[in-house]
């Protein structure tokens, strides 16, 4: 079952993927190339994940804070137990960041990405060196928003991973676990550059 959904995964990235990679007519294929492998990364965490999630007793409403916490805390704990050696590049592989990175870079072409940064980061208080790590948690004082223009060209993402932007890397967060799965340093073009 796990394997069906997990070409379900792959087949609805691909097909996402396809449109953004088909609209940029031109492109070499190694952008296609490299988000194809994107994709089977993504599908094989999605995977991995479900697996983990299944052992623990299903998600349930309540008001308990504790328990909701509790619960995040033990999937991340599962999670890395099944990825010891994560590290950064193992979906933003080579080949996936450069794709990645020319998606960021056309959709931001015509935006003041300070200036977007600003707005996002303006009621946070970024310590100061701060970079993300790779099965650290997703830190409580950053922003939970990101910026439209880049959700509707990134490739679509399984249910429980989403992207966010701390500073100019795009992350992408495991929402159940409260885990960052990857993180794709300068993601966001700098100023100048």
């Amino acid at each position: 079952m796990t394997r069906v959904w997990s070409r379900v995964i792959v087949a609805a990235v691909l097909a996402t993927s396809a449109v953004s990679v088909g609209a940029a007519a031109g492109q070499d294929a190694g952008r296609f190339d490299g988000l194809q492998l994107f994709a089977q990364r993504v599908a094989a965490y999605a995977e991995l994940h479900q697996r983990v999630d299944a052992v623990f007793t299903p998600w349930k409403a309540t008001d308990d804070v504790a328990s909701i916490f509790r619960r995040r805390a033990y999937l991340a704990s599962a999670i890395k137990a099944e990825r010891p050696n994560a590290r950064q590049g193992d979906l933003f592989q080579a080949s996936a960041a450069s794709a990645v990175r020319g998606i960021v870079a056309d959709a931001l072409s015509n935006v003041d990405v300070e200036f977007m940064l600003e707005g996002l980061y303006e009621e946070c208080e970024m310590p100061a060196g701060y970079r993300p790590l790779v099965n650290a948690g997703y830190p409580q004082w950053a922003t939970h928003e990101m910026p439209f223009v880049l959700l509707a060209t990134l490739p679509v993402l399984p249910a429980g991973l989403q992207y966010r932007l701390i500073d100019h890397d795009l992350l992408l967060w495991d929402v159940d676990a409260n885990l960052i799965v990857d993180v794709l340093p300068d993601a966001i073009p700098r100023a100048g550059s």
